[in-house]
């Protein structure tokens, strides 16, 4: 459940995007959970209880409910302060693929459908996103 895309938790049909959705999940949860055990930190210590754990306990709808919330920008910023300090360059990706997954409507609500038309609406910034983030890095 933790990698799966808010709309496929609430029963929607899959889609291209729901894809994309779900490669920023494991994206994030590497960064915050997973590099704490494969030596990126150095001498740090992870969180006590991460918040990503929210993810993976409850159920479908329960998940999507708190994963909705985490991709606000106040809640995006509380799993990224879980990230290791080493990886604090992958921030700006992350807020970067937040924004192209969730925007904003007429309503300031987060539009979680997939955009009608051309994949490349989504793919292109999000590719580009990431080629960004490994040319600054």
């Amino acid at each position: 459940m933790q990698f799966m895309a808010v709309e496929v938790l609430r029963t929607a049909g899959h889609t291209y995007r729901h894809d994309l959705e779900s490669f920023f999940y494991v994206l994030l949860w590497m960064c915050a959970r997973q590099a704490w055990h494969n030596g990126f930190t150095g001498r740090g210590r992870p969180p006590k209880e991460s918040l990503l754990r929210k993810w993976e306990i409850r159920s479908f709808r329960e998940t999507a409910s708190v994963k909705r919330g985490h991709m606000s920008v106040d809640g995006m910023d509380e799993i990224m302060d879980e990230f290791p300090v080493v990886l604090n360059v992958v921030k700006p990706l992350c807020l970067k693929i937040r924004k192209i997954l969730f925007p904003l409507d007429n309503e300031e609500r987060f539009s979680l459908g997939t955009p009608a038309g051309d994949p490349d609406q989504l793919y292109g910034p999000t590719i580009a996103a990431y080629d960004e983030a490994i040319r600054n890095s």
